[in-house]
């Protein structure tokens, strides 16, 4: 039997969810979410859970979609699947953080902005790179975007597609707090431990009423929006972006 792509660990009052495909920098393919989403629901019932915390094995926090997945499967292609399991992160009934190293990219960073509280290691890099790939950000993770660093901010990180340095991420609001790479796992094991410590039934309102102040704060009719996102993701751009990025060469954007 191969190794669990989720290891899911109990500790005293709060939960570790690691993503374990270091081999393909926990990339977020199909069967990594849906064990995601079966952790997710399970723990959010356990009340001894007063807090989660979400890393990645190996070197790299989480690269993102499972591009060579996406490549073969059309329905990899869909965000609805990546929505809905960041959805569940979202609306987890205690506190969330992320101990994120190496890198934060894409669905990968979006992982991260989905919890309520991000550490970085010195050394990790961020970024929004899907513009390179002819790709486009779905409107709900635009919006989790705006929510965590502002308008003018997204606009930056998506228009550019720039990779940024953990200090950088944190100029920008992406994260809260930078550490030493070796002080991560301690840092991050800490705070999920002093905030489990707290009062569980403060905890769970607090994380309630913040998730409800912002439910509909940046709501807007959307379907228009939801129809383009479907066609740039058919393009003959968007494949030939995923063809070159796996090719490891330079794409030739057609403008169809």
């Amino acid at each position: 039997m191969g190794q669990a792509i989720l290891r899911v660990e109990k500790r005293q009052n709060y939960a570790v969810l690691t993503l374990n495909r270091p081999d393909k920098r926990n990339a977020l393919n199909v069967a990594l979410l849906d064990e995601l989403e079966g952790a997710l629901e399970a723990l959010a019932g356990d009340a001894e859970v007063r807090a989660l915390l979400v890393r990645g094995e190996g070197r790299t926090f989480c690269a993102g979609v499972d591009l060579a997945e996406m490549d073969r499967s059309e329905a990899a292609r869909e965000p609805a699947r990546l929505e809905h399991v960041f959805d569940r992160i979202e609306d987890f009934p205690v506190p969330t953080v992320a101990a994120i190293q190496g890198a934060a990219l894409a669905g990968g960073l979006e992982l991260a902005l989905h919890c309520d509280i991000r550490l970085a290691a010195e050394e990790t890099r961020f970024g929004m790179p899907v513009g390179r790939l002819g790709l486009v950000v779905p409107y709900d993770f635009i919006r989790k975007l705006i929510e965590v660093c502002g308008a003018a901010n997204t606009a930056y990180i998506l228009y550019t597609a720039e990779v940024l340095e953990a200090r950088r991420a944190r100029e920008l609001g992406l994260v809260h707090e930078v550490v030493a790479e070796a002080a991560l796992d301690h840092a991050a094991a800490a705070l999920a431990a002093g905030i489990a410590a707290n009062a569980p039934l403060a905890l769970r309102a607090m994380k309630l009423t913040l998730r409800r102040c912002m439910s509909e704060a940046f709501d807007a009719y959307h379907e228009d929006l939801l129809k383009l996102a479907t066609e740039v993701r058919a393009s003959e751009d968007a494949r030939e972006g995923v063809r070159a990025f796996l090719a490891k060469g330079n794409p030739v954007w057609r403008g169809r």
